[in-house]
């Protein structure tokens, strides 16, 4: 009997995945209760540039927290960021020289800048505890030691997403998912908090959150499986399956990629200009960025929608790069009838990429950007828009979630086979 349960668990391949993934979600949400000790917060941490409830909506898609200083407060936004700042230099080739040891290394080295930047932009506004440090004490000790825990947080938040990557389910996405969640049901508790309703309003907007959200997943759900087949050829296989061979292209190419990186970009102008306008104060462009670029204002809401599009388009090829598709197609014997391989084959494949990216990007803005827009044009607040970004983070999660349950049924039916040796 002892026998057969161990090898039953050496066969086991969901269970431990299942049980990394619990742990990692465990120390995250241990670190999310830690505080920082060495750092007071006040309301007027990040000055006028954006309500706590509101970069709270903006942070929750990297998993982090800014309504206190914890030890993961930062998240996942400094190595969100430089992977889009990373991508940039990958695809002007300014990276082509470098090592595989020395493209990780510059790509760490500017994580940490990116994470330095932001926790002295989240931290420049508020009151210290006095420290001593191997002598030396005062405020100033006080803010880099907190700088530096700070960063030491996002650094570990990191490696645990590498770690859930490498042994449970979700990857680094599994850390936003949870964060998302708890942000959505901060965000409603908020929201009814600081309305108030009679009993019939309350039921009339809780029956309407419903059957919207029921509509959002079930829209979600269309779009993500969504996809655009191109049939093909291979000249490797001679059977039935030859007839029903062909290259899926999803609907919405970019995913929720574009919903996650464009606030974690929107985030990174606040901490720039909090740290500016702390040694600036009487700066009036400064001055007119902070009112101005947060999403709340007019200005802010249209970046933010410009953002998304360019995001979603990116991400589209990013995704589906027609070189390497054309590449490995012609490199496996396999062809588009009628299309000759190689150039031909890849100019076929961007063009129905460049129009379902097209695609992509008009839903996502719309998703996304289109309730932003609304509440800023009808001076709502950022109570009100905090609601309206509910539904595109209705939409990150699903997708986020769609992701993980596709990875699981991948490994279950990986067990239906047995081995051959």
């Amino acid at each position: 009997m002892f026998i057969k349960y161990r090898n039953r668990q050496k066969e086991a391949v969901i269970r431990p995945k299942l049980m990394w993934t619990l742990l990692i979600i465990f120390i995250y949400m241990l670190g999310r209760m830690m505080p920082v000790t060495t750092v007071e917060m006040n309301q007027a941490l990040l000055h006028s540039l954006e309500s706590k409830q509101l970069l709270n909506s903006l942070a929750s898609v990297t998993g982090a927290q800014l309504s206190n200083v914890t030890l993961f407060s930062l998240g996942l936004s400094p190595w969100m960021t430089t992977m889009i700042l990373w991508r940039f230099f990958t695809v002007f080739g300014m990276l082509k020289e470098l090592t595989t040891v020395q493209l990780h290394r510059y790509r760490m080295l500017l994580t940490l800048v990116i994470a330095v930047i932001q926790a002295v932009g989240l931290t420049v506004g508020a009151k210290f505890v006095v420290l001593e440090f191997f002598g030396s004490y005062g405020p100033a000790v006080a803010q880099w030691g907190t700088v530096l825990l700070l960063v030491t947080g996002a650094v570990v938040l990191s490696w645990l997403g590498n770690i859930n990557g490498q042994k449970g389910f979700g990857g680094m996405m599994i850390i936003v998912v949870v964060n998302m969640i708890i942000s959505f049901q901060q965000n409603l508790i908020n929201y009814f908090k600081q309305n108030t309703f009679t009993g019939q309003e309350l039921a009339i907007r809780a029956i309407l959150f419903i059957i919207v959200l029921v509509f959002l997943i079930h829209l979600t759900v269309i779009l993500y499986r969504g996809e655009y087949r191109i049939p093909i050829k291979r000249i490797g296989i001679n059977n039935a399956f030859n007839d029903t061979s062909y290259l899926p292209i999803r609907v919405t190419p970019a995913g929720a990629m574009p919903f996650m990186y464009g606030m974690t970009l929107m985030m990174l102008p606040p901490y720039i200009i909090s740290i500016l306008l702390h040694y600036l104060p009487n700066n009036g462009i400064l001055i007119f960025l902070a009112t101005t670029i947060g999403i709340t204002k007019l200005p802010g809401a249209i970046l933010y929608l410009t953002l998304l599009y360019i995001l979603a388009i990116g991400f589209a090829y990013y995704n589906y790069d027609s070189y390497d598709i054309a590449k490995n197609m012609r490199n496996n014997g396999d062809f588009i009838e009628g299309i000759k391989p190689g150039q031909a084959t890849k100019e076929f494949i961007h063009n129905k990429v460049k129009l379902l990216s097209q695609f992509g990007a008009i839903m996502v803005v719309l998703i996304g950007g289109g309730p932003v827009l609304i509440a800023v044009i009808q001076n709502s607040g950022g109570g009100n828009i905090s609601i309206a970004m509910l539904i595109s983070n209705a939409y990150i999660i699903t997708t986020l979630i769609l992701a993980v349950v596709e990875q699981v049924n991948t490994l279950q039916n990986w067990k239906k086979y047995r081995n051959l040796i």
